[in-house]
């Protein structure tokens, strides 16, 4: 993508700036700082790692049809340890070294839904420990679906999480455990099966889980990886014991693989599958859910889903890359037979731009066709 943008002028080199949230410049000498030194091209590398203010304003565009459209920001703070900066600094390619990331995120979209928050993903000890941990407040409008009765709700909602892994010796395998707390009062709106029914009395809904994995991960970038593989598995409890008004376990097994194909083409496959057990009736938004692009939040849910996609890309140079992919599937409950489920086919193509060498970090658009929307996501890194 940087050699398409050095042959289009500076025209397109300030627009892709301007993308990504990143500040105009008052003197051509502050370019450097998005000037990559080996190939000339435009970079943010240099900004977001050695400039002590460095950040990155990360746009963020919402067209989902389960929360409307709208937008927000994202600031990531990127702290990266000394030994990463010295080999960088010498010349090293770093891309492949994972980085800590701190954010805040502030979303707001057309149906009033409203997202506020803070995150840190902390890589420590030279990657052998991993922790992810946040804090959001959201008012939430969605819908969710009893077959195919779509039912509004609202919830004014604090989520708080707390992930940890430790890599097992010098394997690529890590067990972790996870903590996870939402607390939230939820109306419903009848009115689209029931005409003339208002909107319920917000009943409050506390939800408190633990969880344990196993996970395998040796791919080759944390944010855009083009080889390696990640896969895991995941059983959370919620439990009063944890703070949940209700007794239910979700099961998760997962597998991404990424490989080159030759020196231009790239193949990524996803495979996904989750499932629910326990005490019923469960909470309105407990069972999962097809999770794919092109299929809006929580539109097809079951006691079980299940996924496969497959994605193909194609590396125009150094920095730009085009890409298509497709998806399938389905979800289905205790009391169906999964030969009897109906397959849910989603399409699309997007593109990347590798904005930052040093970080392996890209940034582009996604276009999805699902079942029944089509959804433009501006995505930064991989989609999975």
């Amino acid at each position: 993508m940087r050699k398409l943008l050095q042959k289009q002028g500076p025209v397109r080199n300030w627009s892709l700036i301007a993308m990504c949230g990143l500040p105009l410049l008052s003197h051509a000498g502050a370019m450097d700082q998005f000037t990559d030194p080996k190939d000339g091209k435009l970079d943010a590398s240099q900004y977001i790692l050695d400039n002590a203010a460095g950040f990155l304003p990360v746009p963020v565009i919402v067209n989902d049809p389960a929360i409307g459209a709208g937008g927000g920001a994202a600031l990531l703070f990127f702290h990266e340890s000394e030994d990463r900066k010295q080999k960088r600094l010498s010349g090293e390619m770093v891309a492949d070294i994972p980085t800590s990331v701190s954010g805040v995120v502030g979303i707001a979209t057309s149906n009033g839904t409203k997202v506020l928050g803070g995150f840190h993903s902390g890589n420590w000890h030279n990657d052998r420990i991993r922790y992810l941990g946040g804090l959001f407040g959201a008012e939430i409008n969605m819908k969710f679906y009893d077959q195919d009765d779509a039912i509004k709700f609202k919830s004014k909602a604090i989520h708080f999480f707390q992930d940890i892994d430790f890599r097992i010796g010098q394997s690529n395998f890590f067990v972790g455990a996870n903590y996870s707390y939402t607390d939230s009062d939820t109306s419903f709106d009848l009115s689209e099966m029931i005409p003339g029914i208002g909107p319920t009395n917000p009943a409050e809904l506390r939800d408190g889980a633990l969880g344990l994995k196993l996970t395998f991960d040796n791919r080759n970038n944390q944010f855009a990886p083009t080889a390696g593989t990640k896969a895991g598995i995941e059983y959370n409890n919620h439990n009063k014991a944890f703070g949940a008004q209700f007794d239910y376990e979700l099961w998760h097994a997962f597998a991404m693989h990424y490989t080159r194909l030759s020196n231009k083409w790239g193949l990524g496959l996803r495979a996904d599958a989750k499932t629910i057990t326990g005490n019923t009736p469960y909470p309105f938004y407990a069972p999962p859910s097809i999770d794919m692009r092109g299929i809006a939040m929580m539109r097809y849910q079951g006691d079980s889903t299940g996924l496969v996609e497959a994605e193909l890309s194609y590396d125009i140079d150094d920095r730009w890359t085009v890409l298509g992919f497709v998806g399938t599937g389905a979800a289905v409950n205790e009391d169906e037979k999964v030969s009897d489920a109906t397959l849910r086919n989603v399409q699309g193509a997007g593109f990347r731009y590798l904005i930052a060498r040093q970080l392996g970090l890209t940034a582009g658009l996604d276009v999805a066709v699902g079942p029944e929307e089509t959804t433009t996501y501006i995505q930064f890194g991989g989609a999975w």
